[in-house]
């Protein structure tokens, strides 16, 4: 049995580690983000990383390079002040990310047969999420080291933006990351329902 910890001994500031961005399969990331003490039981949060650059093979589409960023902010609530917490947090998930592709386009010209060319492409996408999350927040024996785990359900809505593809160029979708199939974004709606579930580990600061 965990003892209880008063309110005035609670963490102000908490460094985190994001673990699971490094698993995202086609954007990992290196997070790291810091937790503070707002008043109470709410506290802010905030945590970012560089998308790494490393290529991926997706069914058909290839892709040779990517920059990027991740931005997380998000305002949480604890519903009681002890070693083991429980929270609900409303998180705002920002993702940019610059993209060179090679995929397999069907041309089809104004004068002659159509034919299929593999072409190199430039895509830049953003996507904005907001999640509702619910969570578990845990100290070591030290009360010095943390790990948590949330997951939560919310929308997303993405824009891209293409480079590089001629006017009577349209991609056989073979792919399996739909989203960034140019003919694709034309038939979906712009918000969508979304998903996460994530696990920080981090260390008390203050």
């Amino acid at each position: 049995m965990t003892s209880a910890q008063p309110l005035e001994n609670a963490p102000k500031v908490i460094g985190k580690f994001g673990a699971l961005s490094l698993l995202d399969p086609l954007f990992p990331s290196v997070n790291l983000g810091a937790e503070f003490q707002l008043g109470g039981p709410w506290y802010g949060q905030l945590e970012g990383g560089l998308v790494l650059n490393v290529d991926d093979w997706a069914e058909g589409l290839v892709i040779e390079d990517k920059s990027g960023f991740r931005l997380r902010p998000a305002i949480r609530y604890y519903y009681k002040e002890q070693r083991n917490r429980y929270f609900m947090e409303l998180l705002f998930v920002y993702r940019q990310v610059n993209m060179d592709l090679r995929g397999d386009f069907r041309i089809v010209p104004e004068v002659g047969p159509s034919y299929n060319q593999r072409i190199n492409y430039s895509v830049d996408s953003r996507k904005y999420s907001f999640l509702l999350n619910i969570g578990f927040f845990e100290y070591s024996p030290n009360e010095r080291f943390v790990f948590e785990v949330g997951m939560g359900l919310g929308g997303a809505s993405q824009d891209n933006d293409y480079s590089g593809i001629p006017d009577n160029a349209s991609l056989i979708q073979t792919s399996n990351i739909q989203s960034f199939d140019p003919d694709y974004e034309t038939t979906v709606a712009d918000f969508r329902a979304t998903g996460m579930l994530y696990f920080n580990l981090g260390y008390v600061l203050y």
